[in-house]
């Protein structure tokens, strides 16, 4: 039987098409973080700034939070100490010190005999710290209890309670000051409560709101958060997963992680993000052997943005210290 050319042209446009659809998968197939990967991959160039990890040589130093003033970098983390067992055992906080993002010098500790926890506290928990007004305001949690401020002249310290009480009846504490220097907390576990503060910064200006996001990929339900702004949009992160929104009170819409390996693809890797002359960097902490103990090292990336606002960890010089340490 022969066939007319309008039903061969039929023909060889069905067999193009399956062809198509099977070599090139469906394009829901592929997560989020796949899809900035292909954008932003394009854009990863060896930095011109060469990163030293673990960020701080002495073992056990967690949870960094980084504070910039003019050109000195301040770094501010917990302190685990238990060694050989499998519970955080935190005695303090340390602040360390860097004009260059390489070299950090110990200049300071924050103990719980300062404030309300009191001497011989082990579980000085994550905190966040912001300046303001000429002043520095630590931001620390109690356990996983509450959260409390102190403040200081100076970002080395010391360090003084400054309410006596909590400030706040959950844990984990961030600090976002937004582009109008209006500054606001965000705190809790399970549920990501915000609120603004006044501008003593050691007093709620409005009752605590739940932030809602949209988990249409994964975001952890638990850890300590943390929160930036970059061209208009808000990013609200667990270790290495994030969320976005043009508001910032939400609702947030879950956009995948920024990296894989490293804690990052895990709720368990307490971090923050800034920016040091001009450019964005990620810090966040990473278990030594979680199954021997709960010691955690911190650790540095560069980050880079996709044109629409996907973000992803630069990890070229981590991955690569790896590969000459195995």
């Amino acid at each position: 039987m022969k066939l007319n050319k309008k039903v061969l042209i039929i023909i060889g446009i069905i067999i193009i098409t399956i062809i198509v659809l099977l070599v090139i998968p469906p394009n829901s197939e592929r997560s989020d973080f796949e899809k900035s990967k292909e954008v932003v991959d394009n854009q990863l160039e060896e930095p011109d700034l060469k990163l030293t990890n673990p960020l701080i040589s002495e073992p056990g130093m967690s949870d960094p939070h980084m504070l910039v003033v003019n050109d000195t970098c301040y770094v501010f983390t917990g302190h685990d100490v238990g060694f050989g067992i499998s519970d955080w055992v935190m005695p303090d906080w340390r602040i360390y010190r860097s004009t260059d993002l390489q070299k950090w010098e110990h200049v300071g500790t924050i103990k719980p005999e300062d404030n309300y926890m009191g001497k011989g506290h082990t579980s000085c928990w994550a905190g966040d710290i912001a300046e303001r007004n000429g002043k520095f305001y630590w931001y620390f949690s109690n356990h996983h209890d509450d959260a409390g401020v102190m403040v200081s002249d100076k970002p080395e310290g010391p360090y003084k309670d400054a309410l006596g009480k909590p400030l706040v009846d959950s844990f984990d504490p961030t600090i976002f000051i937004d582009d109008d220097n209006t500054p606001y907390i965000v705190y809790g576990r399970t549920d990501y409560k915000i609120a603004r503060l006044k501008e003593s910064m050691i007093e709620l200006d409005e009752e605590p709101k739940t932030i809602v996001i949209n988990k249409t990929t994964y975001f952890p339900d638990m850890d300590k958060n943390s929160l930036h702004k970059r061209n208009g949009i808000y990013y609200l992160s667990c270790s290495g997963y994030y969320a976005t929104s043009k508001n910032l009170y939400g609702p947030y819409e879950a956009q995948g992680r920024v990296g894989t390996g490293w804690e990052l693809d895990t709720p368990y890797g307490h971090g923050d993000f800034f920016v040091w002359k001009g450019d964005w960097y990620h810090v966040w902490c990473r278990y030594r052997d979680r199954k021997k103990d709960r010691i955690r090292d911190s650790y540095i990336a560069p980050v880079i943005y996709g044109p629409d606002g996907e973000m992803r960890d630069d990890l070229s010089q981590l991955n690569a210290t790896l590969a000459t340490t195995e």
